[in-house]
């Protein structure tokens, strides 16, 4: 099972640039429209680490919190 603190920065910046992918492409939440101005080639790699760490590091302790 993961673990937070086998997140290295580039597997969170990895998952963050997905992520915003996932959200501006596919969008089945439907929350692009929210974001209009979000492009996802816009977003560097920092900006992908923060997102992609705090997603799934929020995912993780929900799993084990609840």
């Amino acid at each position: 099972m993961a673990k937070i603190e086998d997140l290295t920065d580039e597997k969170a910046a990895e998952f963050g640039h997905t992520f915003i992918r996932w959200l501006t492409d596919e969008d089945p939440a439907g929350v692009a429209r929210l974001f209009p101005d979000l492009d996802p080639h816009a977003v560097n790699d920092h900006a992908a680490t923060e997102i992609g760490r705090s997603v799934l590091e929020d995912l993780l302790a929900e799993r084990f919190v609840a």
